[in-house]
């Protein structure tokens, strides 16, 4: 029976480990590039473009979870509803269980680290068990027209470029 329910298209994961961080960070990168607010991280302020990205993945994580809990809903009660049907409860109930670690691990997979990028002030966009140098994906070049740059080279009309 199909899902009432809208889903996302997106690749999620589940699991844990240090042999997977590099299929969890790949995953968190198509998920933040996926984002509209993306490209904004320069024109606004450091958090409300988090807060931005983190409710971008939350809602994502959101939709797969009630997604599945339904589609679980949907199959598994007429499992409870008829006696005898060779389903045990406790087979329900752990499939529950693991439903509900799959929850806690998905959610904690898109958790961002939030510390301080080790090549700028800006925030690390990995996840929080990433390995390695905290990083904030960006190149860390400035993108505006600012006073200081156009002092340098008058009448030249171009991104400061600035680390």
């Amino acid at each position: 029976m199909p899902v009432d329910l809208p889903d996302t298209p997106h690749q999620l994961f589940i699991g844990s480990g240090g042999d997977q961080s590099v299929s969890r960070e790949g995953i968190l990168t198509i998920l933040r590039r996926a984002w509209e607010g993306h490209a904004s991280r320069q024109y606004t302020t450091e958090d409300e473009w988090i807060a931005g990205l983190i409710q971008h993945l939350e809602t994502i994580v959101n939709l797969r979870i009630a997604h599945v809990s339904e589609w679980l809903d949907q199959n598994l009660s007429r499992f409870q509803a008829a006696s005898g049907s060779g389903v045990s409860h406790a087979r329900i109930d752990e499939l529950r269980r693991h439903f509900e670690n799959s929850t806690v691990d998905l959610r904690g997979n898109v958790q961002l680290c939030g510390m301080t990028c080790a090549g700028c002030q800006l925030r690390c966009v990995l996840s929080r068990v990433h390995e390695g140098l905290h990083d904030c994906q960006s190149d860390h070049l400035c993108v505006h027209e600012c006073d200081f740059c156009l002092a340098l080279e008058p009448g030249e009309h171009r991104p400061c470029t600035m680390r």
